[in-house]
């Protein structure tokens, strides 16, 4: 089993601890392998630990993030958040950054 932690960035508002929780638990599935979840949340900030089964440390990183984007993408509560590490926010690029001075 590994550990992984995440951040989540986004708009001051949040679930509350526990229904967050529900909330990422309820789009996980099982080929993710996720066995627990706790949750942090502050504002503008989400943190998450993860502990996964996986062969190693890598695959379960990898697992983590995706789950994390699928919930993200399909919970209507969490659209306007994203990892914390994620260059492109849900519907942006980077010509949407850019200065248009």
């Amino acid at each position: 089993m590994h550990m992984i932690t995440m951040r989540l960035v986004g708009p001051g508002t949040h679930p509350a601890p526990a229904t967050l929780t529900e909330l990422l638990m309820a789009r996980f599935t099982p080929a993710d392998r996720v066995e627990h979840l706790w949750t942090r949340v502050e504002p503008g900030r989400i943190d998450l630990v993860l502990f996964l089964l996986a062969d190693c440390e890598a695959e379960a990183l990898l697992a983590a993030r995706a789950a994390c984007l699928r919930a993200i993408e399909h919970t209507p509560r969490l659209t306007t958040w994203r990892l914390s590490d994620d260059p492109h926010p849900t519907g942006t690029t980077d010509e949407d950054r850019r200065d248009p001075a």
